[in-house]
């Protein structure tokens, strides 16, 4: 219990990665192991890129470096996540999963590189809480299976919005304390804080009879190519964190198709210059900067010379302006569809979207004047040093992308053993099936680790995968 943990978030634009050490007090007292981000060229944003350059001699370039170059005549393969689980285009697919298989190699090394041994700790892996969860994420265990997590580690699986929870809450906090009589139990106040709502909900119920056992929460994760909003509901009273009902649906409103393709459409009609000619940093550059209303000078040719293009003036802020108010307007009437039948008491903005000023502010002005409680999101972290392992308020990215591969890393979802039933909003017991039928093999997890990505929990799966 408690094993050391590397959690990955495979965000369409970014990956981020955490590593969690071994949480286990060897006597009585509380013991605390903060969870910590891994930092790739000094940065905790992983490109979700890869290019395949034609060059024997380098075939494949993945992260920042890809990402720097301009790949002319190069294969670039940029939303391979969406179209690894596209199930009606299967060429594409596979195509994707070679992707996701080389990439996976390429983070390997990278942790190879730092010292964590994936043999000796638990790889957890976040997935959309959609009908086809436990499938898909037997098809991601496959390409790390494949490609360096194999035997005997486990690879294990969380829906992203749980994960997210957890680590809004928990902000990469894992608190354990040993009893008297030897026993390991989590300390959530420690953890997540005792203003937390889940904690002001558990006190109201328990102590002054001021708040009902359940406690909902909303989280809106605007992404790069869709926009998740996850409704949870907790059950302060359960032994465990009690989340036993996930909603989440996934609209495919994200910030590249939405914003920056009509964004980057007007810029270049109006200064002169292509998006396809930029590269993905540069691109990444320009849109933080225009997105906060801050100008920015980008070096380009035109014509045969080198030129400089002040882009960033009021024509060009209104356009955004515009773009961000459309963009906003759209993922409110999704908010409000599900708001009006979960009635959360907190909701949280999560995602790189959530980062674009003009679209959270949209957003938080519209929902306070519905009188929706919106959770302030930390974001208060800089880039201090130099290790490649820092907490995640040295990185100099807030927990809007981070919280993700924090919780993914927590103690509580080692320590939980409540089946999570996806979509639905009632739990419901399951006989667990204890003979290993034929055509099936022992799973390497030995049973009973319901997060387990190949069985589920139930000790076995089928010899083919």
């Amino acid at each position: 219990m408690f094993e050391e943990t590397v959690s990955i978030d495979l965000g369409a634009s970014y990956t981020k990665v955490s590593h969690r050490r071994e949480c286990l007090p060897v006597k009585k007292g509380v013991f605390e192991q903060d969870a910590k981000i891994l930092m790739v060229d000094n940065s905790p944003l992983i490109p979700s890129l890869a290019i395949r350059t034609g060059d024997k001699r380098q075939p494949w370039v993945f992260g920042w470096k890809a990402a720097n170059m301009n790949p002319v005549g190069m294969e670039v393969f940029q939303n391979w996540k969406a179209k690894l689980f596209d199930p009606h285009d299967k060429k594409e697919s596979l195509t994707a999963i070679t992707v996701a298989g080389k990439f996976f190699e390429w983070l390997k090394a990278r942790l190879d590189d730092v010292g964590i041994n994936l043999k000796k700790c638990q790889t957890r892996i976040a997935m959309p809480a959609f009908e086809k969860f436990d499938e898909q994420a037997m098809l991601v265990a496959r390409c790390l299976d494949l490609n360096g997590w194999d035997d005997p580690s486990l690879i294990l699986k969380v829906t992203e919005p749980r994960a997210n929870a957890i680590g809004l809450f928990s902000e990469g906090r894992n608190v354990i304390a040993r009893n008297a009589s030897g026993e390991l139990l989590t300390n959530y106040g420690r953890m997540f804080g005792h203003q937390n709502v889940y904690i002001q909900a558990a006190r109201g119920f328990v102590l002054h009879g001021t708040h009902e056992n359940l406690v909902t929460v909303m989280v809106v994760d605007i992404g790069a190519f869709t926009t998740d909003i996850a409704s949870l509901t907790f059950d302060t009273t359960d032994v465990y964190d009690g989340l036993n009902a996930i909603v989440e649906k996934s609209y495919p409103l994200g910030v590249i198709n939405d914003l920056d393709k009509p964004l980057f459409a007007g810029l270049g009609q109006r200064h002169g210059f292509s998006w396809s000619e930029l590269s993905f940093k540069d691109s990444e550059l320009i849109k933080r900067s225009l997105y906060n209303g801050t100008p920015y000078f980008l070096l380009t040719r035109l014509n045969g010379k080198d030129t400089q293009i002040e882009l960033g003036d009021s024509k060009d802020l209104q356009l955004i302006e515009k773009l961000a108010a459309t963009f906003a307007a759209a993922i409110l009437q999704k908010i409000l569809e599900i708001v009006d039948k979960k009635k959360p008491e907190r909701v949280f903005l999560t995602g790189g979207g959530s980062l674009i000023k003009p679209v959270a502010s949209a957003l938080k002005l519209a929902l306070n004047r519905r009188r929706i409680p919106i959770q302030e999101v930390q974001q208060d972290s800089i880039s201090v040093g130099t290790d490649i392992f820092r907490p995640w308020k040295e990185t100099g990215e807030g927990l809007q992308r981070l919280a993700t591969a924090l919780g993914g890393g927590n103690v509580i979802l080692q320590e939980s053993a409540t089946p999570i039933y996806h979509g639905q909003d009632v739990t419901k017991r399951r006989v667990p099936i204890v003979l290993t039928p034929l055509g099936h093999t022992t799973c390497r997890c030995q049973g009973g680790n319901k997060d387990c990505c190949f069985c589920g929990g139930r000790g076995f799966h089928s010899v083919v995968l």
